[in-house]
């Protein structure tokens, strides 16, 4: 039976290692939490867009799936859903046509993925979402940077994050989410790829 690590770890020799041959600045993180740890995307590859991957193995199930791939669709430029040959079928009726999709099989021992269709541009990231992937301190220096920390410092994140998500581009906000977090210090070691 083939277990979700073998998958991650397929994903990780094939997927992003093309990735990160094309962009080695990329970082590629290990179950990166979403919405204050309500939600974990198994793998994030952070680089001028952020990609997540879902797993799903054998031995998991599609329950969760429309909750996930609502919750995904607000933070991620792209979405890659890696399932077990056996979920295909039902998945394509949950995750919207931008997400791409890869199926695994059981080949010669070890998973085989096979893309079935790449991940397209989300075009509807929601600033305020993506917000949430800052720490508190994260934020409140990207307010300083921009000038307007004065009157927040005590405040709490959400506030922090509402204010950013209100006043910058949405451009200019993806690029400086992604621009921290590749620069973010005391992530947990297990979160960091072994394929970077």
């Amino acid at each position: 039976m083939m277990r979700e690590l073998e998958v991650r770890q397929a994903l990780h020799r094939t997927e992003v290692r093309r990735i990160l041959d094309r962009e080695p600045a990329s970082l590629v993180v290990d179950e990166l939490g979403l919405f204050e740890g309500k939600y974990r995307i198994d793998v994030a590859v952070i680089n001028e867009k952020l990609h997540g991957y879902e797993i799903k193995s054998r031995m998991d199930n599609l329950d969760r799936l429309p909750t996930q791939q609502e919750s995904f669709s607000r933070i991620f430029d792209r979405m890659t859903l890696v399932a077990d040959e056996k979920h295909v079928a039902k998945a394509v009726t949950i995750v919207p046509p931008w997400w791409g999709l890869i199926a695994v099989s059981f080949k010669d021992g070890a998973p085989y993925l096979n893309e079935i269709w790449p991940s397209r541009q989300n075009l509807n990231v929601e600033p305020h979402a993506l917000c949430q992937l800052l720490w508190r301190e994260e934020a409140l220096q990207l307010l300083r940077d921009i000038g307007l920390a004065s009157g927040v410092r005590t405040k709490s994140r959400k506030l922090m994050w509402k204010l950013l998500a209100k006043v910058l581009e949405p451009d200019e906000l993806k690029q400086a989410v992604h621009r921290i977090l590749k620069a973010r210090q005391g992530w947990r070691p297990s979160a960091l790829s072994w394929s970077r």
